[in-house]
């Protein structure tokens, strides 16, 4: 019996003894058994321990990957002396689908995609657009209808759409963007670009070209005829007019009713190029950049303007008047280094250019007498086109102050439109030394907008505004 006892009491003292050492043991609990977050909401992985015992926590030890900017699933352990704590977080998309809708036509009896309805769709995850309930387009009558766009996640948003069904279809596509087209012989040319059929049925009618009689390596004036025929058989021609030019010839603007601007920026990447993007992307207008390669550290903001949209053209690597304009075979292997650079900036290459000083420069003919009159053909031979201007801020030329600025550029703006000029190419200048540009562009846009001007940027498409060369 004693015997008994002590076996008990040893066994009572081991588990007691297991018992306190387990109680000791480091344990740590969490706030929930997973965690799921929003978008963008802010990861911080030690508010979700709710509580721990026999643990320091500044020497918990945490790893993990979570990308709150990414949807998906992500381990965190949590690690503390030789234990570790595992926790799920989630990414979730907790934001319904924005979008706009749109009315429609269909012919009796037809079936409507609802897809065909919305665009515009904006969501951190995967769509998909249905009908709330099916509808049978039976009846001669405008329907009411309730589109639901319902993203990866289960959140929804909807919309109401009306639909007139008609009992044939009767109406011919119709054509636009057929705008005269003016090129120099060699250009490449796209004569889908910008041109749109639309019918009131189809949504896909189709568009057949006939440019037999167009040769872009020959100088003349051309027709080329456009044809719209939608699933009925409904047809629309029309015809489109392209000039083509000699290929040193001076590819002017097209009078058609609407007054653009090229809003170009040279000398950059700089310490301003931030803000002159950032102010573009507020006034959604998109400018063409002629860059050099003189300040190393603000590269990486040439490919950011392309990603936003913008266009980079050439302004030569050095910026070095005296070295590009000694030679031919210099200029040459100034603008080639430019444009390897532009192109590790962007992945393309760009033959869009700008000489600087312009092609009117008289400073070329300190180094090289004729120099500019060889160049200007020597570039387009090489495959580049080279753009001049036709009005200026004057941040080129001494004006410091914003008004000073403000009041050339209104200058410029109101001669070009005395002296008939539709279409207008605006010089400024993207360098640490031109930051009151930055303060009166918003002002200079203003300016233009309300003066009724739409903005654009150089393409094969674009006038090329040279001026008269002097050297």
């Amino acid at each position: 019996m004693q015997k008994k006892n002590l076996i008990m009491i040893a066994v009572a003292i081991l588990f007691t003894a297991g018992l306190v050492l387990y109680m000791q043991q480091p344990r740590m609990t969490f706030t929930d058994d997973e965690i799921h977050l929003s978008l963008y909401q802010e990861v911080d992985v030690y508010e979700y321990i709710e509580k721990t015992s026999h643990m320091n926590i500044n020497e918990i030890e945490v790893e993990h990957d979570i990308d709150n900017k990414k949807l998906g699933s992500y381990l965190v352990l949590y690690k503390y002396q030789k234990k570790t704590f595992k926790l799920m977080v989630y990414i979730d998309d907790t934001s319904p689908p924005q979008f706009e809708i749109r009315n429609s036509k269909l012919l009796l009896n037809k079936t409507l995609d609802p897809t065909s309805l919305v665009y515009n769709i904006v969501d951190d995850s995967e769509t998909h657009v249905y009908f709330k309930e099916d509808y049978l387009f039976n009846e001669t009558k405008t329907y009411k209808v309730v589109v639901v766009v319902e993203d990866a996640y289960g959140n929804t948003t909807e919309k109401n759409s009306y639909v007139l069904v008609e009992e044939k279809d009767e109406e011919a596509p119709s054509l636009t963007g057929l705008d005269p087209i003016t090129i120099l012989a060699g250009d490449e040319i796209d004569l889908k670009k910008g041109v749109v059929a639309l019918d009131d049925h189809d949504p896909n009618p189709k568009l057949s070209i006939d440019d037999s009689n167009l040769n872009i390596t020959k100088e003349g004036e051309y027709e080329v005829m456009y044809t719209a025929e939608d699933e009925s058989g409904n047809k629309t021609a029309a015809i489109r007019y392209v000039e083509v030019l000699s290929q040193y010839a001076n590819r002017v603007s097209v009078k058609d009713g609407v007054k653009t601007c090229y809003l170009t920026f040279d000398d950059g990447p700089s310490a301003i190029t931030p803000e002159v993007l950032d102010i573009l992307d507020k006034y959604n207008i998109k400018a063409t950049f002629f860059v050099t390669g003189t300040q190393d550290k603000y590269y990486d903001w040439i490919g950011e303007a392309y990603k936003r949209g913008h266009v980079i053209g050439l302004h030569t690597f050095s910026h070095d008047y005296e070295a590009i304009y000694s030679s031919l075979r210099s200029y040459v292997a100034d603008l080639n280094k430019i444009k390897e650079l532009v192109y590790q900036q962007t992945g393309e290459y760009t033959k869009v250019m700008r000489f600087p000083g312009g092609s009117s420069n008289l400073v070329s003919k300190k180094y090289n007498d004729g120099i500019m009159s060889r160049l200007s053909k020597k570039v387009i031979d090489l495959g580049y086109q080279y753009y001049d201007w036709t009005c200026i801020n004057g941040d080129g030329e001494n004006i410091k102050t914003v008004s000073g600025l403000v009041n050339k550029a209104v200058e410029e703006v109101q001669l070009a439109q005395k002296n008939g000029q539709e279409d207008i190419m605006f010089l400024m200048h993207d360098s640490a030394s031109c930051a009151n540009t930055v303060k009166a562009l918003p002002t200079i846009l203003d300016y233009l907008l309300d003066q009724g001007y739409v903005f654009d940027v150089i393409s094969d498409y674009s006038p090329t505004f040279h001026h008269s060369i002097q050297n």
